[in-house]
């Protein structure tokens, strides 16, 4: 199998890969899941581990260069000169395993990360040994925490690596 790198317009790699599925050609799009802030809460996001890039499996390529070339979400194919990108097909194996494992990993990570709502016991700073409550998610790594200290409410942040689920 020889797989060719093809160009996608902006933000179209999975409407590109659809279209060449459509039209028999085998494609290949490997995604990564990562982990953002949207609207103060951690969600699980899907993007493209290559923005703009697309693998494709073509075994005539002479024959379907201009099919691919007009399909709906490709911008081009990639060349060297007038020499085809290629990949070899043990890399895009490879990459199809990754892929696999990196789904099964991200979901460890995702029950593993602290979560609004959740109480934690604060494990250094002037606050040790205090517990508090997750009230928000600030960046990848620190929380907003709400404690009690001096019988008032205060608001701290912390690392996610200063604190432990209670």
């Amino acid at each position: 199998m020889t797989w060719y790198v093809v160009r996608t317009k902006p933000r179209q790699e999975g409407r590109a890969k659809l279209n060449l599925e459509n039209q028999g050609i085998v494609a290949f799009l490997p995604e990564i899941t990562l982990q953002k802030i949207r609207r103060g809460k951690r969600t699980p996001v899907t993007e493209p581990l290559f923005p703009g890039y697309v693998f494709a499996d073509l075994d005539d390529y002479a024959g379907k260069f201009h099919k691919v070339r007009s399909t709906f979400g490709v911008s081009k194919l990639l060349t060297f000169g007038e020499r085809p990108a290629t990949v070899p097909d043990a890399l895009i194996e490879e990459m199809k395993q990754l892929n696999a494992q990196s789904s099964t990993i991200q979901k460890a990570t995702i029950a593993a990360m602290p979560q609004i709502g959740e109480q934690v016991e604060i494990t250094e700073g002037p606050f040790k040994g205090f517990m508090a409550q997750i009230v928000g998610l600030d960046g990848e790594s620190r929380c907003i925490v709400l404690l009690n200290w001096l019988q008032k409410e205060v608001q701290a942040e912390y690392e996610f690596s200063q604190i432990r689920r209670s």
